[in-house]
C-alpha cells in the first residue's frame, strides 16, 4: 500500500500484465523494493515491443462502456456493491498489497472518523502482481475506487484508460505540503494522477569510519571533488580495496543513481516542456566524467560489479570492506549492521551547482472513476485522509520508510522511528534535495539507453560526451514515438 518505500515493478507477464509494488517492512524488504523497481523496466520494455498498443486499445475500449464517474449503485469493484447503505452511508473499496493488519488499521480509523463513508480494503495480490490485476480489472470495469501503493511509473499507461480522477484541485493543499521533489512525479499531461503517501525512500552516502581514520580523513566529503580526492587516498588497488563503489551493469539502478549527480551539477533529465532529453549537456558530461575518472583514471573504484542477484546496488562491496564509500538506501542498513561495519552516513556530496541531490522513490494513491458521483467524492475524501500528517506518520512507521511531507516528521510515530535509528535523520534531511524520475511513458526506454551508455563509458569504449549524445538521441526518438504509451 502506501508503504511503498521505493517504487514498484511490473515485470513480464504474458498478455499485458504488469505489477505494482508495496514495501511494508524494513531492511531486506526495503532492498527488495529497489529490485522491484528495476524489474518494472523489463516489463515495460517487453510490453512496449508488442503489447502496449493492444493493451491501451483494450483498456480504452472498455472505458467507453464503463461508469466513467456516472455509474449506478451496484456497478464497479468487488466489495463496492452499492453507493450507499443504511443511513445514506457511501461504501467504497480500495486495493492494497499491504498486510491485513495495516488494512484493518486504515479501515477502522477512517470509518470511525467518517460516519457517512465506509471504506473496505482488500488485499488484492502480491506486490508483484498488483498492476496486472489493475489492467485486468480495467478491461472488465471491475476496478476498485482507489488503489494504494501505485508506482508512478505506471500512471501514464493506466491513464490511457481515461479512468483516473484528476486530483490537482481537490488535493491542492495536501500536494502543496509535499517535499518539492515529489510533486512532479504525480503530474502527467497537466493532470495529477495520484497522491504521494508516507513511506518514501531515497539514498545517502555511507562511509567506513575505520577506513577514514586510518587514511587520516576526519569527515565525509561534502562535494564530489572532495569525494574523488578522498576515494584516491582510501584506495589500495593492489589489495583490491577502493574508495568508492560505482555501479556496473545496465540496470535501472545505474541511471537512477547517476541522475542525482546530474541534478547536483545543475542539469535536468528532460527539457522544461518534457519533449526532449536534456542530460547530454555540460552538467551531464561533467557528471559522467566524474564517474569515469574514479573508475579508469584514479583507479579508486572497482571495475567489476558487486551486485547480487536481484539487488543491483552493490551493497556487498561496502559490507565486505572492498570499498570505503557507497551511495545506497535504507534497505542496506541491516546488511551493513549484520556485517559489523563501523559506518557513518552523510548527504550525497554536492555537485558543481553547490547543492546535493538524490532520487526519491514514492508510492501513490490513485482514484478511479468507478461507481457513482458520491462514491468518487468519497474516494477522494479517503485519499485526502491518507495524506494527512497523522495517517502519513502511521504509514511511515509501518514501512520504516521516510515521510512524503515535512509535517509528518513531527508525528510521534515518526519521532520514535527517528530516535530508534541513527541514520534516519540524514535520510530524512536528504529529501530536501531530492527529485523524482519523470512520469512519462518513454522513461523506460530513456533510462535503458542511458544505463547502457554509462556502462560503455565505464568500460572505456566511449567518451562521456559521445555516450550521452547517443543516449539522448535514442531518448528523443522514444519520446517522439510515444514509447510506452501505445502510440
Amino acid at each position: 500500500m502506501s508503504c511503498d518505500v521505493w517504487a514498484a515493478r511490473p515485470e513480464p507477464v504474458v498478455a499485458l500484465l504488469g505489477h505494482g509494488m508495496i514495501i511494508c517492512v524494513r531492511s531486506a524488504v526495503l532492498r527488495e523494493a529497489h529490485v522491484r523497481h528495476a524489474s518494472i523496466r523489463r516489463f515495460v520494455r517487453q510490453v512496449t515491443a508488442g503489447g502496449v498498443a493492444l493493451a491501451v486499445a483494450v483498456i480504452a475500449a472498455c472505458s467507453s462502456s464503463s461508469s466513467s464517474g456516472s455509474g449506478s449503485p451496484g456497478s464497479g469493484a468487488s466489495g463496492s456493491s452499492g453507493s450507499s447503505g443504511s443511513g445514506g452511508t457511501v461504501t467504497i473499496t480500495y486495493w492494497s498489497s499491504s498486510t491485513q493488519a495495516e488494512i484493518d488499521w486504515l479501515d477502522s480509523h477512517f470509518n470511525a472518523s467518517h460516519p457517512n463513508i465506509k471504506v473496505h480494503g482488500q488485499y488484492i495480490a502480491s506486490a508483484d502482481e498488483t498492476t496486472a490485476k489493475e489492467v485486468s480489472a480495467l478491461q472488465t470495469n471491475s476496478e476498485p475506487n482507489v488503489i494504494i501503493g501505485q508506482d508512478p511509473s505506471a500512471l501514464p499507461f493506466l491513464a490511457e484508460s481515461g479512468k483516473i480522477v484528476d486530483l490537482s484541485q481537490q488535493l491542492a493543499a495536501e500536494t502543496g505540503s509535499l517535499y518539492p521533489g515529489i510533486k512532479n512525479a504525480l503530474i502527467y499531461q497537466g493532470k495529477q494522477l495520484g497522491m504521494a503517501l508516507g513511506g518514501v525512500g531515497d539514498y545517502v552516502l555511507f562511509f567506513n569510519k575505520k577506513d577514514f581514520a586510518a587514511a587520516g580523513i576526519s569527515a565525509p566529503p561534502a562535494t564530489w571533488a572532495q569525494l574523488e580526492a578522498d576515494a584516491i587516498k582510501l584506495s589500495k588497488p593492489a589489495k583490491h580495496h577502493y574508495g568508492i563503489y560505482i555501479p556496473w551493469g545496465n540496470s535501472e539502478w545505474t541511471s537512477y543513481l547517476w541522475e542525482s549527480l546530474l541534478w547536483a551539477n545543475g542539469g535536468q533529465f528532460l527539457s522544461a516542456d518534457g519533449k526532449r532529453v536534456a542530460f547530454e549537456g555540460q552538467p551531464g558530461v561533467q557528471a559522467l566524467t566524474t564517474w569515469v575518472n574514479l573508475v579508469r583514471k584514479d583507479h579508486a573504484a572497482p571495475t567489476t560489479s558487486y551486485a547480487q542477484a536481484g539487488s543491483y546496488d552493490g551493497a556487498p562491496a561496502f559490507a565486505s570492506d572492498a570499498v570505503s564509500m557507497i551511495v545506497d538506501g535504507q534497505w542496506a542498513v541491516s546488511t551493513f549492521k549484520t556485517a559489523g561495519v563501523d559506518y557513518g552516513v552523510a548527504l550525497v556530496p554536492a555537485g558543481t551547482s553547490g547543492h546535493s541531490a538524490t532520487n526519491i522513490g514514492i508510492g501513490v494513491a490513485t482514484v478511479f472513476t468507478q461507481g457513482s458521483t458520491a462514491q468518487q467524492a468519497a474516494a477522494v475524501e479517503f485519499v485526502k485522509w491518507l495524506a494527512q500528517p497523522p495517517t502519513g506518520g502511521y504509514l511511515v512507521s509501518v514501512t520504516g520508510g521516510l515521510p512524503s511531507s515535512p509535517d509528518q516528521l513531527n508525528q510521534p510515530l515518526v519521532q520514535q522511528l527517528q530516535n530508534s535509528e541513527a541514520t534516519y535523520a540524514t535520510f530524512a534531511q536528504q529529501l530536501q534535495y531530492g527529485q523524482t524520475r519523470p512520469t512519462i511513458p518513454a522513461y523506460t526506454a530513456i533510462s535503458t539507453a542511458l544505463a547502457t551508455e554509462i556502462q560503455n563509458t565505464l568500460n572505456g569504449t566511449e567518451t562521456p560526451a559521445f555516450a550521452l549524445a547517443k543516449a539522448a538521441s535514442e531518448g528523443d526518438s522514444a519520446i517522439a514515438n510515444g514509447s510506452g504509451s501505445g502510440a
